[in-house]
């Protein structure tokens, strides 16, 4: 990575002079350039030749360490330095086009909120990771139970990797949840979720559920290890990223469960409940953006909205 540190080093000298940028912005600039560069170096990628999936995989990697804002942030730093790359001859055209046409959605509201993702959306995703040849049985439905659930229950994803097979009950639909500050919940899940989950522990053989096994962790690798953090995120961003989203990670799964309760007509006091908010000013974003779109609806919809 010596010729990558060498580059980082010239690019902070052509910010100086040449851009005339401030020093928190440099400074926060070369903070980002660096959590790219611990990136691509764990996972052995050759950053002057740099695809789509690497930016998405980089994504993920961040994980819940950074918003949309931030991640925006970083990809505009990406960009910047790209294009000092370019301008000395390092890359071409073609990977510099990777780093441009990248989704950079802005995001409109004032808090960090992605958009929300449609049931006919979902479908097609679990439909597409159906059809999909490269992935074999125990991934396909891995990668189904794992969405649905995070969209048809609103959990976290700390809170998703910490279920034990103790914590379901198959038959009133629910899990045990031990949410922030360690204050259990107790959140739901459809039918077709529940077949999906019923369907993955029966391929890994463990459904019915065996009380020695019981302390397992409900998600887990061939190998029987519990999924990590970035693996989970990487399922879930790799099943999205098709999709025009603001965010593409499992948080967009948890707002998506939100907004379509309160659509529904769900009290915010009862969906504060379910998502396992302290307070209920946390929830009550849902109801500013659904007012939005609403308004936004209105405007495209009607004869005099546009008056």
């Amino acid at each position: 990575m010596k010729e990558f540190e060498n580059n980082k080093n010239e690019f902070k000298l052509f910010l100086i002079h040449e851009r005339g940028y401030s020093e928190l912005t440099i400074k926060a600039y070369l903070r980002d350039l660096t959590r790219y560069q611990n990136f691509i170096s764990q996972n052995r990628i050759e950053y002057k030749e740099i695809k789509k999936d690497h930016i998405f995989e980089f994504q993920s990697y961040l994980g819940g360490k950074v918003g949309p804002r931030s991640f925006l942030r970083i990809l505009s730093c990406l960009r910047t330095f790209y294009k000092f790359l370019h301008m000395k001859q390092l890359i071409d055209d073609k990977t510099l086009e990777v780093l441009k046409r990248y989704p950079s959605k802005k995001i409109k509201y004032k808090k960090n909120l992605p958009d929300f993702l449609s049931r006919k959306q979902i479908e097609k995703i679990i439909e597409k990771i159906e059809l999909n040849k490269k992935l074999n049985e125990f991934d396909k439905i891995t990668n189904q139970a794992l969405i649905m659930l995070f969209f048809t229950s609103g959990i976290r994803l700390s809170e998703l990797i910490s279920i034990k097979l103790s914590d379901i009950y198959f038959s009133n639909n629910e899990i045990k949840i031990l949410g922030k500050g360690k204050k259990q919940r107790i959140v739901n899940f459809d039918d077709y979720t529940k077949d999906l989950l019923i369907q993955y522990l029966t391929l890994i053989k463990k459904y019915p559920l065996v009380k020695d096994l019981y302390n397992n962790n409900l998600f887990v690798n061939k190998d029987n290890k519990p999924l990590k953090r970035r693996k989970i995120q990487a399922i879930v961003m790799n099943n999205l990223k098709e999709l025009d989203l603001a965010a593409y990670g499992p948080h967009t799964l948890r707002h998506s469960f939100a907004t379509h309760l309160l659509n529904n007509g769900v009290a915010i006091d009862a969906i504060r409940s379910l998502l396992g908010h302290v307070s209920l000013s946390s929830t009550q974003i849902y109801a500013k953006v659904t007012t939005t779109k609403l308004k936004e609806t209105i405007k495209k919809s009607h004869p005099r909205g546009e008056k």
